[in-house]
């Protein structure tokens, strides 16, 4: 068996407090700021990464001013440093049918798939919560996908049942 892959590359602060949160464009997104808020009075310094598309779903100027950071929502362009702070572990939340997906499919041409699918493998803790209907929880790529990435080590929340995996019919 190999060894894990060390930190390097968008992971490893020096203070080892560092929270990537992903936010994806589904119901929850709005919650943004009440999210980041919780997670720094946990200790987390917050760094918001979010889907283009959630950027409208949020006060992104408001998220930027608590946290002290820019939204990070692009791949960075050749020659662009990494942006810092460098991470210590990652939540999806909400996450999307879509992103999780394309998660554990190792799509990684957007930031946010791209920094978890690299969270992953460098074995950095990425929790997902999941926001998605009943449909869509029955569907068996998502099924599949689940497995897949509880395999890989990442921890998933579900704070809503309809958004549980299940085979259609169930």
């Amino acid at each position: 068996m190999s060894e894990p892959i060390g930190l390097s590359g968008s992971f490893g602060s020096a203070a080892g407090n560092v929270l990537y949160l992903v936010v994806c464009a589904v119901p929850g997104a709005e919650r943004t700021i009440e999210r980041v808020e919780a997670e720094q009075k946990s200790g987390w310094d917050v760094c918001v990464v979010a889907t283009e598309r959630a950027l409208h779903w949020f006060d992104a100027a408001a998220v930027e001013q608590i946290t002290g950071h820019p939204i990070q929502s692009r791949m960075r362009r050749y020659g662009e440093p990494l942006f810092e702070p460098l991470g210590d572990a990652v939540v999806v939340a909400p996450a999307s049918f879509n992103t999780i997906n394309r998660i554990a499919s190792g799509f990684a041409d957007d930031m946010a798939s791209g920094l978890v699918c690299e969270a992953i493998g460098r074995t950095v803790p990425v929790t997902i919560e999941p926001q998605l209907g009943p449909a869509f929880a029955a569907h068996p790529a998502f099924v599949g996908h689940v497995a897949l990435l509880e395999s890989a080590g990442v921890n998933f929340v579900w704070n809503d049942p309809a958004s549980m995996p299940r085979r259609a019919g169930d």
